[in-house]
């Protein structure tokens, strides 16, 4: 029987470096990419309610909504260069002060041009981000489709429109205060690629968002190396 790494990522060994290196991104312009999907049939029992824990979480949730247009300062001026100037501080010296770069495409390279590839870090991590939170858009409609109940659906469509909301943000953050996003990782696409949960019952919080916990890890360390307010 296939491990659970394997039926993931389709190798036994998560740290395989040659593995790793050989996954690329064949199609960086590629707007429409499709997932698996579990189609359930109707659920035809709308009585409300009959899943009493589940029917309090889709109220408190109905409560708790936001609008990402309004509800957040998108005046705040955020400034990318001062941002990798404030990264310096906190990181340490940046790995051109010390490394040997002989030979490399890197030997010439100024300041600015650093400066420039930091800046274009905070893109590229931001957008996998982006992308990341619309594969969370998509697995919790996969499990509104999926999960039994009505109570379930109920509250399965509300984590589908917080998943929105957080695509939407990023997007707008990406393009609007910082400078364009990048293409989907392709060790990210592979993840979501195989991404297909099929949740049933008490199991909805937990399986909404299997990504959620590497996630909520980045946040936290990128959380420690900025002091940018938005």
């Amino acid at each position: 029987m296939a491990s659970t790494i394997d039926q993931m990522i389709g190798r036994d060994e998560m740290d395989d470096i040659e593995a790793i290196l050989s996954v690329s991104n064949t199609d960086v312009d590629e707007l429409l990419h499709a997932v698996r999907s579990n189609s359930e049939p109707f659920h035809l029992d709308y009585d409300k309610g009959s899943r009493p824990k589940l029917d309090r979480l889709y109220e408190k949730a109905k409560h708790s909504m936001w609008n990402a247009q309004t509800d957040l300062p998108w005046e705040t001026e955020v400034d990318q260069q001062k941002l990798v100037e404030e990264q310096k501080l906190l990181m340490g010296p940046p790995l051109h002060t010390y490394a040997d770069l002989k030979g490399t495409a890197f030997e010439k390279w100024s300041q600015k041009e650093w400066d420039q590839l930091a800046i274009e870090g905070q893109n590229w991590t931001l957008s996998q981000f982006l992308h990341g939170e619309q594969g969370a858009l998509v697995c919790t409609a996969k499990v509104v489709e999926s999960v039994p109940w009505i109570d379930a659906k109920y509250y399965g469509a509300t984590q589908v429109m917080d998943e929105a909301r957080h695509v939407e943000v990023f997007a707008k953050y990406l393009d609007e205060k910082l400078s364009g996003h990048y293409p989907i990782n392709a060790h990210l696409r592979l993840l979501r690629t195989t991404s297909s949960p099929k949740p049933v019952g008490h199991d909805l919080p937990r399986h909404a968002d299997h990504g959620g916990g590497p996630r909520l890890a980045a946040f936290g360390f990128m959380h420690a190396l900025t002091t940018s307010p938005c």
